[in-house]
């Protein structure tokens, strides 16, 4: 497995690609992590989410500020949707709450964990054993078969799991693709290969599942399958999920609608 080059990156402005390279690990496994290296655990009250926020990139007068003083928790067990136009600062918010990123100013809370104060390698364990990353291209490896992508997830959380196969394969029959687990993802439709990518990023079982346009590539059916399968993830299984997106199908399924404009928090109502 090519675990040395699990990268995949969130951008939402090609400037801050180019402002922040380093923020490029949403699934790099570190080589000196140890499986069991342990995660300080905090009492903030704060399940997911941050405060006082601001985020810049650039120096002088190409300096952009996609965050400017957000503060926004997520409930534990809960679907929020994170809406707004194109650099309101919607991914780079995802990117703080996933641990790719970290403030200029303000906290950030995962799990119940207060990241600012913890160590890179820590960060790095709390995004392989407490975060799933969905996103709009999939980010599966065309080399693998659909089962075995979904086997890396459960290897990267936990390189000693010996039955990842078997759990990979239960995993896949959950979404309805237990004929599927032997194609390539160029053999899959784009609604397969997200389902795909929704195993992958729930095995291990992470409380937290964060989204990046997870229906923008998808037809109406396949993007209202997906709608259906993380909404059910929050009322089966507990899980705390973020949705950025663009699609308004998401109200329907989400608790509750978070709207930001030019770094700052527009409009939060509430859904269901």
């Amino acid at each position: 497995m090519p675990k040395s080059h699990l990268i995949s990156t969130v951008y939402e402005d090609p400037r801050e690609l180019a402002s922040s390279s380093d923020y490029s690990a949403a699934l790099t496994i570190e080589p000196e992590l140890e499986p069991s290296v342990s995660i300080h655990e905090g009492s903030s009250g704060r399940f997911l989410g941050v405060e006082g926020a601001t985020v810049s990139f650039g120096k002088g007068g190409a300096r952009v500020c996609p965050l400017r003083g957000v503060s926004v928790m997520f409930e534990r067990g809960t679907l929020s949707l994170v809406m707004g136009p194109s650099g309101s600062g919607k991914t780079t918010l995802l990117s703080l709450l996933g641990c790719l990123l970290s403030p200029d100013e303000g906290s950030v809370f995962v799990d119940d964990i207060l990241v600012n104060q913890v160590s890179e390698t820590e960060k790095t364990a709390i995004r392989q054993k407490k975060i799933g990353f969905v996103f709009q291209a999939f980010r599966l490896f065309h080399s693998l078969s659909a089962i075995d992508n979904v086997a890396l997830g459960f290897e990267l959380r936990d390189p000693k799991q010996s039955q990842r196969l078997e759990m990979a394969r239960d995993l896949l029959n959950q979404f309805s693709l237990g004929d599927k687990c032997n194609q390539e993802p160029n053999e899959l439709s784009p609604g397969e290969r997200q389902r795909v990518a929704v195993a992958r990023a729930l095995a291990g079982n992470p409380p937290i599942l964060l989204a990046d346009e997870p229906t923008a590539s998808l037809d109406a059916q396949a993007g209202r399958n997906i709608c259906q399968i993380l909404r059910n993830q929050v009322v089966e299984h507990g899980k705390t999920v973020v949705v950025v997106s663009h699609d308004p199908r998401w109200r329907e399924f989400a608790d509750r609608t978070i709207t930001l404009c030019d770094g700052q928090v527009d409009q939060e109502e509430k859904n269901l």
